[in-house]
Order: C-alpha cells, then sequence, then structure tokens
C-alpha cells in the first residue's frame, strides 16, 4: 500500500503536470509572451517606411488656401439639415429624508424643443431650481433660482467632541 508521504508527493506532482498542460492550451494564456514575427496576421512591407524631407507636404503641389470658417461655434453650419426627434416626455422624484435626498427633474420635447426643470435640495436647506430649454439652433439656455432661506446650523458646543464644526449627526448612510 502507498505511504501518505507518496501520495501527497504523486498528487502535488500530478496537479502541477495538469497546471501545465492547462497554461499551454488555455484561450489567453499566451498573453504576455513576445509576438510572433510581425505581431499582426498580414505580410510585412517590401519597402519600409522612410520619410520625406522635413518642412514637405505629401503630394506634389502646394497646399490650398485654407477654407473660410464654416461657421460661428455653438451655431449649426448653413448646411446643416435638421431632423426632427422623437417626441418625449418623463417625471420622476426622490424623496428620501434618512438620507436628506429631495431631488426631481421633469422634461418634455415635441421633438425639436425640449423644455424641463429639475431641483435639488442644497445642504444648506435651499432648493435649487433649474428651468431649462434646449433647441437644435441655439443651444441650451438655463433660468436658475433658490426656494426657502438658507440655514447654517450650530456646530457642537465648545468643549464637545468632535471639535470640528459641521451639523450635529453627520452623514448617514
Amino acid at each position: 500500500m502507498m505511504s501518505f508521504k507518496s501520495f501527497i508527493l504523486l498528487s502535488l506532482s500530478l496537479a502541477a503536470i495538469t497546471a501545465y498542460v492547462y497554461a499551454q492550451v488555455a484561450p489567453g494564456s499566451n498573453a504576455y509572451l513576445p509576438p510572433t514575427k510581425n505581431g499582426y496576421d498580414y505580410p510585412e512591407p517590401k519597402k519600409p517606411f522612410q520619410p520625406g524631407p522635413p518642412g514637405r507636404t505629401p503630394g506634389n503641389g502646394p497646399r490650398p488656401p485654407p477654407s473660410p470658417p464654416r461657421n460661428i461655434p455653438g451655431q449649426p453650419a448653413d448646411d446643416h439639415v435638421h431632423v426632427p426627434g422623437m417626441p418625449y416626455e418623463f417625471e420622476y422624484a426622490v424623496q428620501d429624508p434618512e438620507t436628506a435626498n429631495d431631488y426631481a427633474h421633469k422634461a418634455s420635447s415635441d421633438g425639436d424643443v425640449v423644455t424641463g426643470e429639475y431641483r435639488v435640495q442644497m445642504p444648506d436647506g435651499r432648493t435649487q431650481v433649474v428651468r431649462y430649454t434646449a433647441d437644435w439652433k441655439t443651444g441650451y439656455h438655463a433660468d436658475v433660482s433658490y426656494e426657502g432661506e438658507a440655514q447654517f446650523p450650530q456646530g457642537p458646543a465648545a468643549g464637545g467632541r468632535g471639535g470640528g464644526g459641521g451639523g450635529a449627526a453627520g452623514y448617514k448612510y
């Protein structure tokens, strides 16, 4: 009968041989070996690339003059063909007092112009309201306003724990 040491030695040898064979045939196992002849599956060029003299452009003639700018930045080009998008409408809101998350967003589009509004509860207690319109010709236009009064809670009393300022409870996760 085989001894325990012999059994362990035979098992480890068999595991090492199996790992070696698997590494040779496993897909992607050769990822860190050097590439083949040129690393790709196409024949090498007959004549290697040789750059031309400095300051010269490819081709035989002088460069054409630069063309005038097509359009004003942020504006569509004169040759732009506008294709209306798909009309849509959506709305969502999140109100979670435990984590102090309070925000909402609603928007609608007729395919050309998007109008919408989003609201975010700020850390100081105010609500930031952004009302916007956007279209293909003039871009995004936003009107930002705030509702409510900013409130700054007092920090811990002098000599209390924490030593740093800020609210009483801190963040909850």
